[in-house]
């Protein structure tokens, strides 16, 4: 078992804007049998800049995040492994890890939410792992979908959890049966939608500051996932002794035994192509290798 935090980061703050220079406003997601309970919630809490604070030349400070409120992360992992010699030379291994993950950083930088100014913007990155990322920090305390607060992520144990087995069998003939399991989460579900300020349910009342569309995440932050990724990996080998100090070790390996076609990557950007999948497993691939020893 093994626990971390991690609470104190740094941001970027441009002090020639405060939140009260945006105005809040809600969109309505598309209907749409893909997204929860049919689409047609409200997400609300977003910013839009005010014209004139738009023209104002930054003046950018790196901040410690303590200076707007807790940013608290915080991992709690277990892992369990086993590795035992049978009778007969029957080997069997392997391990079970999973966890729980929590992030609250619900303080405000800039914007008070999801804003289409600077940095604040709701971008791809690496800040929150394969959740919605922030070029700054977080969402904002003020973002909601369908009512719920996006600021306080919370990884469950089942987006953790991956189980790992491998073993072994001698069979007659010089023959050895050998296989490796593996059950791993499947890929978070995202929707990043451009939500055009056109768009039915539009509360702004007024144009952006620049642009017509505003970035907009559909799906709460680990609300949806694909399929667990379950592969079989299996080989069959034989020892050949060709002399007494020569021996050849030939191996016929089936990669994906059972063929399985797991989504490893979706396309999230919402659309008609929204949870297209942009990479599965490999197909099932047989391999013919070999070992001489001397």
């Amino acid at each position: 078992y093994f626990r971390n935090t991690d609470s104190i980061q740094r941001v970027t703050d441009n002090e020639m804007i405060t939140p009260n220079d945006f105005d809040q406003f809600c969109v309505t997601a598309p209907t749409d049998s893909r997204l929860p309970n049919g689409g047609g919630y409200q997400i609300c809490g977003l910013s839009a800049i005010q014209p004139a604070a738009a023209a104002r030349v930054p003046v950018n400070v790196v901040k410690s995040t303590s200076n707007f409120g807790e940013d608290i992360r915080r991992n709690h992992f277990f892992g369990f492994g086993v590795n035992a010699r049978l009778p007969k030379g029957i080997r069997v291994g392997g391990g079970f890890d999973t966890g729980r993950s929590t992030k609250n950083q619900c303080f405000a930088v800039d914007s008070k939410g999801i804003a289409d100014f600077g940095m604040t913007q709701y971008t791809a990155g690496a800040l929150f792992g394969s959740g919605y990322n922030l070029g700054q920090f977080g969402y904002g305390p003020a973002t909601t979908i369908n009512g719920q607060s996006i600021c306080d992520i919370t990884t469950p144990s089942k987006a953790l959890a991956q189980l790992k087995a491998n073993g072994s069998v001698p069979l007659p003939y010089d023959f050895m049966f050998s296989g490796i399991y593996q059950d791993l989460p499947g890929q978070v579900i995202e929707a990043r939608w451009a939500s055009p300020m056109a768009s039915n349910g539009n509360t702004l009342g007024r144009a952006l500051a620049s642009g017509t569309s505003i970035p907009v995440p559909l799906v709460a932050p680990n609300a949806l996932f694909e399929e667990r990724i379950r592969r079989v990996d299996l080989r069959l080998t034989k020892y050949i002794n060709l002399t007494s100090k020569m021996r050849l070790q030939a191996n016929l390996d089936v990669y994906n035994a059972f063929n399985n076609n797991a989504v490893q990557v979706l396309n999230t950007a919402y659309g008609a192509n929204w949870l297209q999948p942009l990479k599965v497993l490999d197909p099932r691939l047989f391999q013919i290798s070999g070992m001489l020893t001397f």
